[in-house]
């Protein structure tokens, strides 16, 4: 009996320890849910095929919701590189897609060339600390990095914008800093919102951030900024300054130095964390392997701050804007602002730069209640006469009446509404519609006077985007035809012929406002020789001689090394390189992840470097 225990648990003790090395007892890691991955694919979709042609703010919407997704992912599935290419792909298309709707606001971008000016004044220069003298909690050093960037500032091609960023700091500077002060915050951080977004409160950056303090989806939604078709709490400046006072002391309790907190704001705080304990550093000034831009921000700041806190010892003689003023009101309504305008004998421009978190012509419909802010000295004669105003005369509406042909779309268009908003203003849940029937639209009071407020926010650079032309040439590639189907979108064309949106949209010369068709052709440039996957190959014309030899490209390294033909089908011999997954093979190849296995006999999903697999196209 003895020597039965013993032999049990030597047995046991082998078992679990060669649980835990033999390659077959393994547990593989699991891949992303494919309903997750559809969902990000559905939000690309809505944002690629746009519901109404100048619905800029609703595509933003569908994008950040994609990257939403794919940043909830990626924290669950840590090691899959298929999450990191399609992130890649979703974030370039956005940025493409910003690209074209700088031109709807004014000054969005004049901040981020300077940041660029200044990153390669600094490239020769090291950031040894000089001198730091304490001013108001927040200390400030001066070094070479620092003095480089007063230069830029006060004499470089810097000045003429940080003079136009002091003229507008007259009309934040004191609403900013009360806000700041009361939230316990150093008022010098009025400076970062300047060299965040030059106090611009629409400033829209191509690293997908809003507002004057530049927040980015998520950072926002984290400390209470949100945002709808109607309206985006970040480019409001009171409730932003409040999130960015927070976020801020929120990061000083973090690290214990502001320079580091400052550095945390423009970066991933868990990055700079990662650096310092590794590192084995405790200032800014010593973190190593910083991105660029963040290594250059606390400088950057620091020069804002000290020509701020004396502008005229730089040579800046200016005359600030007068500070802005406004009373507030709370609404439980959704009220049009041309009613507002009435009432108060304003304009519907006015109320809009009152209200920049406002997108639309009215309080958002989807807020309980809203902090309308009005101008001065309006409030008693807003609430005395708002309340005599009927119910139905405070927001206005149009009964449509659906004809046949007619779609949600069409209607959606007609009216410059978004289609999620019909839904929801008529009670529908899916997208059928049926002629004779009559839909809700909420339209404003004073359509013409929208309009022309929507028009007078275009520049010329829109005209950029209306008289693109398709490209004639593309060195290395061959033009092929794709004929549009039914129910194709952008993304769904791009990921079948491994290439991406952006390139479609430049190669076509679509702008962002527009939308692609059933029959509509399409020129899609591909290496000599490219394989079409089997689903779009009837679709396919080839505007030139392909070569014997085939290509691949999946993300942004994949490629085939070899392949051979048969009578009826080809096979490729694909080797597998780091960070691959069998999920992004089978996209970039157009083929199931099961059929992959099939063919190479394999049991589960692990694959390995160097490893070779058969693929099979018809």
């Amino acid at each position: 009996m003895k020597h039965f225990i013993i032999a049990n648990g030597i047995l046991l003790l082998f078992l679990n320890f060669g649980c835990s090395h033999l390659p077959f007892f393994k547990k593989e890691k699991p891949l992303p849910p494919p309903a997750e991955i559809e969902a990000v694919h559905h939000y690309l979709n809505l944002a690629e095929n746009p519901q109404a042609d100048d619905d800029s703010v609703n595509v933003e919407i569908y994008y950040l919701q994609a990257l939403e997704k794919l940043d909830s992912l990626s924290t669950i599935y840590t090691d899959d590189s298929s999450l990191v290419v399609l992130q890649q792909q979703v974030s370039e298309s956005y940025d493409a897609y910003l690209d074209y709707i700088t031109y709807l606001e004014e000054d969005t971008a004049s901040f981020e060339w300077v940041i660029n000016d200044l990153n390669t004044l600094y490239a020769d220069l090291d950031s040894l600390l000089a001198d730091t003298v304490s001013l108001e909690k927040i200390p400030l050093a001066t070094n070479r990095k620092v003095e480089r960037a007063i230069k830029y500032f006060t004499t470089g091609r810097g000045r003429k914008t940080f003079r136009r960023w002091l003229t507008r700091a007259g009309r934040y500077e004191e609403m900013v800093k009360n806000i700041l002060r009361r939230e316990d915050a150093p008022q010098d951080l009025f400076f970062l919102a300047m060299i965040e977004s030059g106090l611009n409160p629409r400033a829209r950056s191509y690293a997908r951030a809003v507002g004057m303090w530049q927040f980015i989806y998520a950072t926002g939604k984290a400390y209470g900024l949100t945002s709808s078709w109607w309206y985006d709490d970040r480019k409001d400046p009171v409730k932003a300054t409040h999130a960015a006072a927070r976020h801020l002391l929120d990061l000083y309790e973090r690290f214990g130095d502001w320079y580091l907190a400052i550095a945390g704001y423009n970066f991933n705080p868990r990055k700079i964390e990662k650096r310092i304990e590794k590192y084995n550093v405790e200032e800014f000034w010593d973190l190593p392997r910083l991105p660029r831009q963040t290594r250059n921000y606390v400088p950057t700041y620091l020069a804002a701050l000290t020509i701020g806190n004396d502008p005229q010892k730089y040579g800046f003689e200016i005359t600030p804007e007068a500070p802005i003023e406004f009373d507030t009101v709370t609404v439980t309504d959704c009220v049009d602002l041309n009613v507002v305008a009435n009432i108060t004998s304003s304009t519907f421009r006015e109320l809009k730069d009152l209200n920049p978190a406002i997108l639309r012509w009215c309080t958002p419909p989807d807020k309980d209640t809203w902090l309308l802010n009005l101008p001065p000295g309006t409030r008693e004669t807003f609430v005395a006469k708002y309340a005599e105003i009927p119910k139905e005369k405070k927001m206005s509406w149009v009964h449509h009446r659906i004809r046949s042909g007619e779609t949600l779309s069409t209607i959606a268009r007609k009216y410059r509404v978004s289609v999620s908003e019909i839904k929801r203003f008529n009670n529908l849940r899916g997208t059928f519609i049926r002629a004779g029937g009559n839909l809700v639209i909420p339209i404003p009071q004073d359509k013409k006077y929208y309009q022309k407020y929507l028009a007078s926010k275009s520049t010329p650079r829109s005209t950029v985007y209306k008289k693109r032309k398709p490209v004639e040439n593309v060195p290395g590639r061959e033009k092929h035809i794709y004929k549009v189907k039914q129910g194709d979108s952008l993304w769904e064309i791009a990921v079948a012929h491994n290439v991406t949106i952006t390139q479609i949209r430049k190669w076509n010369g679509l702008g962002y406002s527009r939308l692609i068709k059933p029959g509509q052709a399409l020129n899609i440039w591909l290496p000599p020789g490219g394989v079409q996957p089997k689903d779009s190959q009837p679709e396919i014309a080839t505007a030139a001689t392909p070569s014997s030899s085939a290509q691949f490209r999946g993300g942004d390294s994949q490629t085939a090394q070899s392949s051979k033909s048969t009578a009826d089908k080809k096979t490729v011999i694909y080797t597998v390189r780091s960070g691959d997954t069998l999920w992004d093979i089978a996209l970039a190849h157009n083929v199931s992840i099961r059929d992959i296995k099939k063919w190479n006999a394999k049991r589960s999903n692990t694959i390995k470097p160097g490893e070779e697999l058969k693929i099979f196209y018809e």
